[in-house]
């Protein structure tokens, strides 16, 4: 089968010094060895990307930001086998190698992050890169197995440890992107689950995907300095200061109780803000403080089955390319209920 390729492309471009993307026709790449021109199909927008667009984090490269990518093979570098044009696979963003590029971790020079990402029309990935999708999966939900899913997985299952059967008392710190995802795991893994956000829209989600209770921060605030609101587990996709001393508050029942497991606080969200944080404090309330970020080839195809099964039924709202603009704007403002996905084939 011939596909026709044309020679430029709509991508948005991240410039240093503009706090949203620049879209413009840029050269459509073309593979290299062991490489694989994919049309795009999805690409998720993520905090990450809101993130990169502030003041407060400079990156002096120029390149193609989004990195929650979905697509379809349609041109082939030599030494490519294995991957089939015209089915679907999703994007596991971390370039293959053996060392860090020019001296950054992985995630900074990642599809999206330092190198051409998926806010575009067409990309170039290494074909270690992609996963096929399973059969039946949308375009659109199948990417977010790519950033958002991937990361609450392994947020879930490798970082807080939680497994099928468990009978922990979790709670969900931010029910957006990632968090209504993580809250699904978690409840198909047994655990007794709550939220909390500050939006009542979020909140009244939480308790639709079966979450037993969903608090509002002045609720969270007055039960955790009560002492009547305890949890074992809380996974944090804010993790500013507020959300911070917030967790700790609500792990402190395992205070010096050196015969239960030690309460665990993971860490998933990205802000600029200093946690308020102490190794008596820690140590005092037996709190074990563990970050995290994205995840494996192997938490990848984790997350697509969880989708495939129907365990995860991520809130989905598609717009065009053209759109990236309000769909940071609209993350800024936190009015992204659920996942926030730019389809290029979505025109105007």
């Amino acid at each position: 089968m011939t596909v026709e390729i044309p020679a430029t492309m709509r991508a948005a471009v991240y410039r240093p010094g503009n706090l949203n993307p620049v879209t413009e026709h840029v050269p459509v790449p073309q593979p290299g060895r062991g490489q694989v021109l994919l049309k795009i199909a999805a690409c998720g927008a993520c905090h990450s990307d809101v993130l990169l667009l502030t003041e407060a984090l400079i990156d002096e490269r120029t390149y193609i930001l989004g990195h929650e990518i979905s697509g379809y093979p349609v041109k082939f570098g030599d030494g490519v086998v294995g991957i089939e044009e015209g089915r679907l696979y999703v994007v596991h963003v971390i370039v293959p190698c053996t060392k860090s590029t020019n001296g950054v971790p992985p995630l900074e020079d990642s599809d999206g992050i330092g190198r051409d990402g998926g806010y575009a029309e067409y990309i170039v990935v290494d074909q270690r890169q992609l996963i096929p999708v399973p059969e039946g999966l949308a375009p659109e939900v199948a990417a977010l197995a790519g950033d958002s899913l991937i990361t609450a997985f392994n947020a879930v299952h490798n970082v807080a440890g939680l497994r099928p059967g468990t009978k922990k008392r979790v709670l969900i710190y931010g029910v957006g992107g990632l968090g209504h995802q993580a809250l699904q795991i978690v409840k198909s893994y047994g655990a007794t689950v709550f939220a909390v956000d500050y939006k009542r829209a979020a909140r009244e989600l939480a308790v639709q995907l079966g979450a037993e209770r969903a608090l509002s921060l002045s609720e969270i605030t007055s039960e955790t300095t009560a002492g009547t609101f305890t949890v074992d587990i809380v996974i944090d996709f804010v993790a500013n200061e507020q959300s911070f001393s917030l967790a700790k508050a609500a792990t402190k029942g395992n205070a010096l109780n050196f015969n239960a497991p030690a309460s665990k606080i993971v860490i998933v969200g990205a802000s600029v803000d200093n946690l308020p944080l102490n190794s008596a404090e820690i140590i005092e309330f037996n709190t074990q403080v563990l970050p995290t970020s994205y995840g494996s080839v192997d938490d990848l195809r984790n997350a697509l089955q969880l989708l495939a099964d129907g365990v995860v039924k991520p809130v989905v709202h598609t717009a065009p390319l053209e759109k990236v603009d309000e769909a940071m704007n609209a993350l800024r403002a936190s009015a992204v209920l659920g996942r926030r996905v730019i389809v290029p084939s979505l025109r105007e």
